[in-house]
């Protein structure tokens, strides 16, 4: 299966702009092959967005929802893209969308907000905290091309959420972002680790180029569970988007060598409960 990573510079505050953008980017992966199309963290709305997060967030499905669900089902293709979420009773979320050729397939609402900004990420790069609640829940969406669980930008720096995902079925797990430049060092070496310690293909887009005045490093790459031809299994990067840039970056995968490579690198089987009841004993101690 191909799957584009789209990584895009957002228009701040204008969904229509953005959408059209987003479709284009789609028709032309599409185009290309691809059967599933991942756009980045907040894609539809950028992320300095500030109080217009208010006004500009949607229900899911909703509107936006719709417009992309058509493009998936007319082109038979798979979309998933970060939004601002509202919900019915007016909660703001960091949401992921997920639609596909049979209409909308789900959600996903970041579980971790940061609250960390620096002098070096810009004044606003973390607002997270000030207009979202976490999300809760862990869905794993089962579809045609495969099981697959999200996770939206600082979700992807906690290893328990993306072990979960895996352990309920998740043969792909899709890691969406808009990182700043300063977190490139950190942040990139990480999205290999989750796949490595799941034995599973891991997809990741962010931002890229200038919003106000944040900078984001671009970088997405796809990275497979491990090659079992090697002594010692690792997990290659299968393909590689440009650090600057908007791009369209096309790469194959195919899951079924999660379960070839699993008996060679058998890091799910050598998992033990007592590890998880240890670890939640410790937390509990320590808040």
């Amino acid at each position: 299966m191909k799957v584009a990573i789209c990584q895009i510079t957002p228009k701040t505050n204008d969904k229509n702009r953005n959408k059209q953008k987003m479709k284009e980017f789609t028709l032309n992966a599409v185009k290309q092959g691809a059967k599933l199309v991942v756009f980045p963290e907040l894609a539809l709305t950028g992320y300095n967005c500030g109080d217009r997060f208010f006004d500009l967030a949607e229900t899911i499905p909703g509107e936006s929802t719709q417009f992309f669900a058509s493009i998936a089902a007319k082109h038979k293709a798979y979309i998933i893209w970060g939004m601002p979420e509202k919900s019915i009773d007016g909660i703001l979320y960091n949401a992921a969308a997920f639609v596909g050729p049979e209409g909308y397939i789900g959600k996903w609402r970041k579980h971790t907000l940061p609250g960390h900004a620096t002098d070096e990420a810009g004044p606003g790069a973390f607002p997270d905290r000030r207009f979202f609640k976490a999300g809760e829940g862990l869905p794993i969406f089962h579809t045609p091309i495969g099981n697959i669980g999200i996770l939206i930008c600082y979700d992807i720096f906690y290893p328990e959420l993306a072990r979960a995902l895996t352990l309920k079925g998740a043969d792909i797990l899709v890691g969406i972002s808009g990182s700043p430049k300063f977190e490139k060092e950190i942040f990139e070496p990480i999205v290999k680790v989750r796949a490595m310690e799941n034995t599973v293909w891991f997809i990741y887009t962010n931002l890229v180029g200038k919003e106000g005045d944040t900078e984001y490093w671009g970088g997405g790459c796809i990275i497979g569970p491990g090659e079992k031809k090697t002594k010692v299994p690792g997990s290659p990067i299968v393909c590689k988007a440009p650090y600057e840039g908007e791009s369209i970056t096309i790469g194959e995968v195919d899951v079924k060598k999660n379960r070839e490579i699993r008996p060679y690198f058998p890091v799910l089987r050598d998992l033990t409960t007592k590890m998880y009841e240890q670890l939640a004993d410790i937390h509990r101690r320590l808040t």
